[in-house]
């Protein structure tokens, strides 16, 4: 559990906020703060754990603040998590700058891409690339799917690795990070992920991809999730890479 340790530590050190508004969709999560800051989170990947509230946890989570909602980062619980993960990108937004996805085009070469539990959106975006991908993911079936189970056993014939907040929730990123040395790339996609350079370099990602936008845009994101949008395609919403070997948390 270091690593939610780290996190938490580290997002911890930004102030405590007011939470004005709270919207758990679909597709992703929205938070925003009274002083301004926002961020969007991230709730199970569609055929995956369902949303199933609970009245404590609403009544928890009404209660809480900023700080609060950030140490649900350990909660199993889609309702908690999805709230946390919001919590953790207002805390700890990405910056300005960053690369474009395109940046990322030619990191596999002719090799193998593993997808663990990927968004299907992302998935159909990473074909259009023409990348050679595997997908490891319980909620689908289908030619090529494997079940997130063997992700170890067949990580070694792939030179990049793909993955989402999905594996803080159900923590498989702790049984992945001992063998993620010595692969060319080990990319974390938001939403939902602090931009914590040194935290995650620490425990192998390579690469952060990760929704940015400006403070007037949080109105219409804040539509879109609520409509049950998901957050890869929100139109006001720019996604950016950011390689973890130059990057610091200076540049927040």
């Amino acid at each position: 559990m270091r690593l939610y340790d780290s996190i938490l530590q580290e997002v911890l050190k930004a102030p405590d906020g007011a939470v004005d508004n709270l919207i758990i969709g679909w597709k992703g999560s929205f938070l925003s703060l009274s002083d301004g800051r926002w961020g969007v989170g991230s709730t199970p990947p569609e055929g995956g754990e369902p949303m199933s509230p609970r009245e404590e946890h609403t009544r928890n989570i009404l209660m809480s603040g900023a700080h609060s909602l950030a140490r649900l980062l350990v909660s199993p619980y889609p309702q908690e998590f999805s709230a946390a993960s919001a919590s953790l990108a207002a805390l700890a937004p990405a910056p300005e700058g960053g690369e474009p996805l395109e940046f990322l085009l030619q990191l596999p070469g002719r090799d193998r891409v593993a997808l663990l539990a990927p968004d299907p959106w992302v998935t159909d975006f990473l074909r259009d690339w023409n990348w050679k991908i595997s997908i490891f993911d319980d909620s689908r079936r289908g030619l090529g799917i494997l079940p997130e189970w063997t992700t170890s056993q067949h990580l070694h014939s792939s030179a990049v690795l793909w993955i989402n907040a999905e594996t803080l929730r159900n923590r498989r990123i702790l049984s992945l990070m001992p063998l993620l040395k010595g692969k060319r790339g080990v990319i974390l996609q938001g939403p939902g992920i602090p931009f914590l350079p040194s935290v995650f370099r620490e425990a192998g990602i390579t690469h952060l991809v990760l929704p940015a936008a400006e403070e007037a845009a949080a109105p219409e994101t804040r539509r879109y999730i609520a409509a049950g949008g998901t957050p890869w395609t929100c139109p006001s919403l720019r996604w950016r890479v950011f390689p973890l070997l130059y990057t610091d948390e200076k540049n927040r």
